[in-house]
């Protein structure tokens, strides 16, 4: 009974990107903010490529490696132990199910947005494609990234917040703009009766 009530009160979650990205593991949600942060300086402002940099970090951990290994040979006359480092058949598969469903999701989006979705979301979405193709003129590659990588750790933590909230305001901004989009294309239907009919009338006189 202990083991059961252990096992459902962890704090483990399944999808580590989801807890990344949620801030439920701070630490690892630290270290990626921190890694892309150094990794942005470093070529931004001192001017490193990005092959340097991966070959830095590359020679940094195999040789932390090496010298952990010799250390632990040396001091207890044990082979380290690599079985932690071996890639399961359950993490490969849920990460080629993840991507996959990632891959559906955007197509079965493009497609909804296309041809189901209302005018103002296809204009929504149109109009921030292109501030997007914009703001990619302005920023070189490495930036976009980073800029991503920060509004990706900031903005679904402040949703889940004030999730509710923001939901409310999209939907008195929907309303209204349905409101507008309304009138607007009841006024163009009066206009164009009324020209129609003023046509009628010019060919009757004409006749």
């Amino acid at each position: 009974m202990a083991n059961d009530v252990t096992k459902d009160t962890s704090p483990k979650s399944e999808d580590t990107l989801e807890d990344i990205y949620l801030w439920r593991r701070k630490k690892l949600a630290f270290s990626v903010l921190f890694v892309s942060t150094a990794t942005w300086i470093l070529i931004n402002i001192y001017g490193f490529s990005s092959i340097t940099i991966v070959s830095w970090a590359a020679m940094a951990i195999v040789s932390i490696v090496f010298l952990w290994g010799s250390l632990l040979r040396l001091l207890s006359k044990v082979e380290p132990d690599l079985s932690g480092l071996e890639v399961s058949d359950e993490f490969v598969a849920e990460t080629v199910g993840s991507c996959r469903k990632l891959m559906e999701e955007m197509v079965r989006w493009m497609f909804r947005v296309g041809a189901e979705s209302e005018w103002f979301v296809f204009a929504g979405t149109i109009l921030g494609f292109w501030i997007l193709s914009r703001i990619g003129n302005l920023l070189d590659f490495h930036t976009f990234l980073f800029i991503g990588l920060v509004i990706g750790l900031t903005v679904p933590k402040l949703w889940e917040k004030n999730g509710d909230r923001l939901q409310k305001l999209s939907k008195n901004l929907k309303d209204r703009s349905n409101e507008a989009y309304d009138n607007c294309r009841e006024k163009i239907l009066k206009m164009k009766n009324k020209l129609q009919h003023g046509t009628e009338e010019k060919v009757k006189k004409a006749e």
